[in-house]
């Protein structure tokens, strides 16, 4: 015996939660009764009210339930649940007419043309619930263009039955026909549903597909039932609580139990791989609707030229069908004109999209040459800086040892002293290569970077060239960064030198050091009066320079790179409008001052 676990599991296809057998129950109660009041009941007006409120009864609840799954959906299965509803109110209104025809104005058997109507068009949200197939992977972006090739075939659909049955009611009044035309339509397009709904039954998987197989199968009865009740209405066999209405009642009562149990199911059937989601199949499924609307359109201009040259019908049915056929051009024309302008649309969005993701490609991909280049030539530095710091430490413990020595000689200790100088000065500079390599640990603290500028300008020949005039300006409040202070000071003395060769190369000028916060980051700016640069995209690139021979190898601006970027900050540069370079540096501010960050306007200059 199962266990109320397992009972209370959705629906499966394994097996039925307890709350869906309760309504199969009374599903079966009700079609018991509808059968004994058939077949011992006596025709008149309690057994026609009878059958007609139960089939709507059964309607109103497959209606309210397909509510509900659509509220309780996203995505492509609130739209499968929304047709399917949509679908269903249409049947409502039809046999809402029906139903007040017999039960309020005691019209047995009665003619409802537009009763009739609403009925023919239930079909088209149907089917196109059945196209969204909700069990797949298809995405959004063609939500929107399904419905306008919905909208295309509900004209179509509208005026195929304008053409062949509406004159006959209206124009010209012939029952016989009008019941003729009618039925065969009527066939038709139940027959064309069930098979669609075939076609989806066998592509879906797992509990989907147990799901579209009762769906199915109750539309298949519905069609056939359907059938025999017209052919029995137009032999005057029919009337409403007959045994003609025990199987349109039970399929009605199938598509209610469907709309029932499609509440637990999920989204999709089974995890689908992209590769399935944009195979060929899926591709052609996808713009099946499409394809059927422009066929449709394309065919109502040769439907007008044959209905130009027919001599069968009366000229009053020509008439009417020619106004038809130009009204049906009109609407699908303005249709397409609709859809063209979303196409338009979309495709100038996505090339768009396309081109900003180019250039954020191709930007990534010039950071990530930027990064290989710093790293491999990293690597080597490393390689050669450690294996000369161990020579280096063994001169200065030779060159110490000699010194310590009280039989060496005067000179001999004084070469040693000139050996231990040149070997600190040599330690130094490989401490520098280390640190562009980075090889030696970050120590990271709350740091005022504009202490760290004063210090940084302080060390600079700056002052002592009176024609380069160097300021420094806050924009509010600036809070401290999180970084190591001896880094980023190496960053803002390779910089602000730089300006001040470029600026003493021109003979005089000015250099502009601008703080402000941007997105949680503190953002110091250089901007100098320079010659500018020649080639901005190559200026953090290693062993790049534009200077003169021994006056510089090209590391110092690839060595700032990297300690921006090892600090989680970035480092940009151009060129000005009016003449000269940018460079700017952004740092990450500290965590403990993050939410003390407030601006105001621009604070008092300090300058040197």
């Amino acid at each position: 015996m199962l266990s109320s676990e397992k009972i209370e599991q959705p629906a499966d296809g394994r097996g039925v939660p307890p709350w869906s057998r309760l309504w199969l129950i009374l599903f079966s109660i009700v079609l018991l009764l509808s059968f004994c009041v058939a077949h011992w009941g006596k025709r008149g007006f309690a057994l026609s009210a009878f059958g007609d409120l139960a089939e709507l009864g059964f309607l109103l609840v497959a209606a309210a339930f397909l509510v509900r799954n659509a509220f309780a959906s996203q995505g492509a299965a609130r739209v499968f649940w929304s047709f399917s509803a949509a679908g269903i109110a249409f049947w409502i209104a039809g046999v809402a007419q029906w139903t007040e025809y017999e039960i309020i104005l005691r019209v047995p058997a009665p003619q409802t043309p537009v009763g009739d109507t609403l009925l023919f068009l239930k079909l088209v949200p149907l089917v196109a619930a059945l196209a969204i197939e909700p069990q797949s992977g298809v995405t959004r972006r063609f939500r929107i263009l399904s419905f306008l090739d919905l909208s295309f075939l509900l004209v179509y659909w509208f005026y195929c039955y304008a053409m062949w049955v509406i004159p006959y009611r209206f124009v010209s009044r012939e029952d016989s026909v009008y019941n003729f035309h009618f039925n065969t339509i009527d066939t038709l397009g139940h027959i064309i549903f069930v098979a669609v709904l075939g076609v989806v039954a066998l592509r879906a998987q797992g509990a989907w597909r147990n799901l579209y197989r009762l769906y199915w199968a109750s539309f298949a009865l519905y069609a056939l039932s359907s059938m025999i009740a017209n052919v029995a209405i137009d032999e005057g066999k029919y009337y409403s609580g007959s045994l003609y209405d025990l199987p349109l009642l039970t399929s009605v009562a199938g598509i209610a139990y469907f709309a029932i149990l499609g509440g637990k199911l999920p989204g999709r059937s089974s995890p689908t791989s992209p590769a399935g989601i944009h195979s060929r199949s899926s591709r052609a499924l996808i713009l099946l609707p499409a394809r059927i609307a422009m066929v449709a359109t394309l065919s109502i201009p040769l439907i007008g030229v044959a209905v130009l040259g027919s001599s069968r019908v009366s000229d009053s049915v020509g008439h009417f069908r020619v106004i038809a056929t130009l009204l049906a051009m009109l609407i699908l024309t303005a249709l397409l004109s609709l859809k063209q302008d979303l196409l338009s649309s979309d495709l100038i969005r996505s090339l768009r999209e396309a081109n900003l993701a180019y250039v954020s490609l191709s930007n990534t991909h010039e950071r990530m040459l930027q990064t290989e280049k710093l790293a491999s030539l990293g690597q080597v530095v490393a390689r050669v800086a450690n294996v000369v710091k161990k020579a280096m430490a063994a001169t200065l413990n030779s060159s110490a040892a000699l010194i310590r020595d009280g039989a060496a000689n005067s000179s001999t200790r004084g070469m040693a002293e000139k050996l231990v100088s040149q070997a600190n000065r040599t330690d130094a500079l490989l401490n520098n290569m280390l640190s562009f390599a980075c090889e030696s640990p970050l120590e990271i603290a709350p740091v005022d970077l504009r202490q760290l500028l004063s210090a940084a300008v302080g060390l600079t020949r700056v002052g002592q060239n009176a024609r380069v005039q160097l300021e420094i300006r806050s924009e509010g409040v600036i809070p401290s960064v999180a970084a190591d202070s001896s880094r980023i000071l190496q960053v803002f003395l390779q910089i602000i030198g730089n300006g001040v060769d470029a600026l003493e190369e021109k003979g005089s000028g000015s250099l502009l050091i601008t703080l402000r916060v941007v997105n949680r980051q503190v953002e110091v700016e250089f901007a100098d009066s320079g010659t500018g640069l020649l080639e901005p995209e190559h200026v953090f690139d290693p062993f790049y320079t534009t200077k003169a021979v021994g006056k510089g190898i090209g590391l110092g601006l690839s060595t700032c790179y990297g300690i921006v970027r090892q600090h989680g900050g970035d480092i940009s540069c151009g060129n000005r409008v009016g003449g000269g370079a940018i460079f700017t540096v952004s740092l990450p501010v500290a965590s403990g001052e993050a939410s003390g960050v407030s601006l105001a306007n621009l604070a008092p200059v300090e300058g040197s």
